[in-house]
């Protein structure tokens, strides 16, 4: 089973204005780098003998950068990607690092040899053995640059694909896209993503079922659907709410049907007691704790954004943190990964009694203007401390400095609140709605009642 992947080589930003200004610096900084760390004998080399995996295509291993210069020269186009690096790596002991390499030189002469040059080099640092290619990314033929784009990928994942299969290696069967990296550190730290809810609903689900029956009632009711009929390709999940399947083999090994099924027939008969309490109860009410006062007071009413948020967080479970579960619309559902971040919000608008917009907008303006104050006096501070040679002085300087940064830090972190409050609370209000028509919906087809004709 071989992975690939393929990613332009251009000079950065401070590398291109550092040329501008030193007409003595090299052009191909970034492709004679890449070639460095294709040829590295440290992770081509092995054995005794020291033999390193390096093989040229339409030029000399040894001279590639010259001869990928020289190219781009006679054509008049030094500028833009100077070269594409792209990569082929193996499973663990699946290659030898011969055959790994001979299926490298394979692949980039079949697909690329005929136009371009290439340097393939055979890494042997890690456990799994892999290819690397630096690929001119001007044409030697007709001077034409190379084309990188979704078919460019997809074919040399095919050809890579029909080599390993031709010698008898395994093959990718469903290649899945590159995972956002917000979502995949997201993921690995176990917060609520749309995969992560999927795969904790589907995981209690099925610890309290003992056959397909019991497991689809109890995922419908954590607001999810498994569709595996014939039509489809692959078995797909769902919101009950609509909107864009997930198919299951996205989320991993064991939420595959067959997996699932597996786990279910495990189960023992206490499956069947949580199933009957998480669908209907345990039949007991909890009685409201009643409070009495001498207040002759009335309490006030809670309006305004505060009001907004305490109620979008009782949706979510968040506050007071509630026993039974309810689907959520897949809005709803999202915005549960930002939990904390919203009760930080309620919080700020609870302490400072803010009410509007208005009045988080002048927030900000006065915590804007005690940072610019703050930011000024630990500056002083500063500048003392260089000049002072007291060392008990100089202590007492720097525990000054340091409370001026804390409360910075304190204000910085409120100022960045309210704006997360203005930017978002015009959303919230439409979550909320969103959730409350899903509620009535929802209602309407438990009691079987036709839905309100529009006037």
């Amino acid at each position: 089973m071989a992975t690939t992947k393929i990613w332009p080589i251009k000079d950065s930003l401070k590398r291109v204005t550092d040329y501008a200004a030193n007409p003595e610096k090299t052009e191909f900084d970034d492709l004679k780098a890449s070639i460095g760390y294709a040829v590295n004998g440290e992770k081509t080399g092995f054995g005794d003998e020291k033999v390193y995996l390096t093989t040229g295509i339409r030029c000399s291993a040894d001279t590639a950068f010259e001869e990928m210069t020289a190219v781009k020269e006679a054509f008049g186009k030094t500028s833009g990607n100077v070269a594409y690096h792209a990569y082929q790596s193996f499973k663990p002991g699946e290659v030898t690092p011969q055959q790994c390499h001979q299926i490298g030189v394979d692949l980039a002469d079949k697909l690329w040899g005929d136009r371009f040059q290439v340097l393939v080099a055979t890494h042997l640092d890690k456990e799994h053995l892999h290819n690397h290619f630096i690929i001119n990314s001007v044409s030697f033929t007709d001077g034409k640059k190379f084309n990188d784009n979704k078919a460019t990928y997809r074919k040399l994942r095919e050809t890579s694909d029909a080599l390993c299969a031709v010698r008898g290696l395994s093959v990718i069967e469903r290649p899945g896209g590159k995972t956002p990296r917000q979502i995949y550190f997201a993921e690995k730290n176990g917060e609520a993503t749309k995969y992560n809810l999927m795969r904790w609903a589907i995981d209690e689900a099925v610890s309290m079922s003992t056959n397909t029956e019991m497991f689809e009632a109890a995922l419908r009711k954590k607001g999810y659907l498994i569709r595996a009929d014939e039509n489809r390709k692959y078995p797909v999940i769902c919101s009950v709410y609509g909107g864009r399947p997930t198919r299951l083999y996205q989320l991993g090994k064991d939420y595959e049907p067959q997996k699932i099924y597996e786990r279910i027939c495990e189960n023992d008969l206490s499956s069947r007691e949580k199933y009957y309490r998480f669908m209907y109860g345990d039949g007991t009410r909890i009685q409201p704790k009643r409070i009495r006062t001498n207040s002759p007071k009335p309490k006030q009413k809670i309006k305004g954004l505060f009001a907004l948020y305490l109620h979008y967080l009782y949706l979510l479970g968040y506050r007071p943190k509630r026993n039974h579960y309810q689907p959520l619309t897949p809005e709803m559902k999202a915005a549960m990964r930002k939990c904390d971040e919203y009760s930080r919000q309620a919080r700020l608008l609870a302490r400072e009694d803010l009410s509007t917009e208005g009045d988080v907008k002048e927030l900000i303006r006065q915590t804007d203007a005690r940072i610019t104050v703050f930011c000024a006096e630990r500056q002083k501070i500063r500048n003392r401390m260089r000049r002072c040679q007291d060392p008990v002085q100089m202590d007492q300087l720097r525990q000054k400095r340091d409370g001026l940064t804390a409360e910075i830090k304190t204000l910085r972190a409120d100022r960045k609140t309210a704006g997360q409050i203005l930017d978002r609370a015009e959303q919230i209000r439409e979550d909320v709605a969103r959730e409350y028509a899903a509620r009535e919906k929802r209602q309407r087809q438990k009691t079987k009642q036709p839905e309100r004709e529009t006037r």
